[in-house]
């Protein structure tokens, strides 16, 4: 019997369905390093160091801004290593993949709050620019490791 298309032998994503895949007890990071744990992960140590330092830099916003920009920009950058380790932890690859691709969406949205704040003159653009550029590379990294999951999925 051919599954391909029955949704009880898919998972969901933005595209469509794709397949769960494989266990990722191990799994090997776009450079051909294995890991045995999220905790492991380039992407996932990345995310840790954005979470750090969007919490030190929203530290400089108006107090009214508490429940506004800063709280949004510190649940997107929370999201970022949450959804890597979530995705891990289903231990499937398609979940792993779908993990990736919502920590690359709060990438976007925590790169796009950054450019309101420096509008609103919360921030410098000197000031956003280095957590920009690390926003770039994650998202970067992001997108390398889903084609390496999807390789090996096709395997």
């Amino acid at each position: 019997m051919n599954t391909t298309n029955d949704p009880l032998h898919r998972d969901w994503n933005i595209e469509g369905y794709f397949l769960p895949g494989d266990t990722i007890s191990v799994v090997s990071e776009p450079e051909g390093r294995t890991v045995s744990g999220f905790k492991e992960l380039w992407v996932w140590k990345q995310g840790m160091t954005l979470t750090s330092t969007i919490y030190r830099l929203t530290r400089k916003f108006p107090k009214d801004e508490m429940f506004g920009l800063t709280s949004q920009l510190r649940r997107a950058a929370v999201s970022v290593p949450s959804n890597v380790a979530e995705g891990w932890a289903r231990n499937r690859i398609g979940f792993f993949q779908m993990g990736l691709t919502y920590a690359r969406g709060s990438v976007a949205e925590i790169e796009t709050q950054l450019l309101i704040a420096v509008d609103q003159e919360y921030i410098t653009m000197e000031e956003a620019k280095p957590v920009i550029d690390l926003l770039n590379g994650l998202s970067s990294a992001l997108l390398k490791f889903l084609g390496k999951l999807e390789e090996r999925k096709g395997r």
